[in-house]
């Protein structure tokens, strides 16, 4: 992955090809880009990244790891903060999904859907 200076990304001036060029080579451009991003210019402003599956899959499973990483932190801060309110109280899952929402929930029978359905 190429360098990240100050919140932007820095790369070198032969990883740039315009849109023309990479429309006429996109073969070409697929065979460079598994070595290195390849930033699609229109106009003086780059569009477009082409980058490998690889490169790819790895950045979205990172950005994954890190939103559950930020989910898990602020559930961790909200419990802690609940901890520290003295005024907290406990809310029932009756009050919480309502009345009826609750009452149509007690009807639903847990065995009909299986174990290997559910868990699929």
């Amino acid at each position: 992955m190429d360098a990240v200076v100050n919140g932007r990304l820095v790369f070198g001036r032969d990883q740039i090809v315009s849109s023309s060029q990479a429309g006429k080579n996109f073969g070409e451009m697929r065979k460079r880009a598994r070595k290195e991003p390849l930033y699609v210019s229109d106009r003086n402003t780059i569009d477009t990244v082409i980058v490998d599956y690889e490169m790819f899959e790895s950045m979205a499973v990172e950005l994954e790891a890190l939103r559950e990483q930020r989910f898990y932190a602020s559930v961790a801060q909200r419990l802690r903060e609940g901890d520290a309110d003295a005024d907290r109280r406990s809310v029932s899952l009756e009050e919480a999904m309502g009345e009826e929402s609750y009452a149509a929930w007690l009807q639903l029978d847990p065995e009909a859907i299986s174990d290997e359905e559910l868990f699929q």
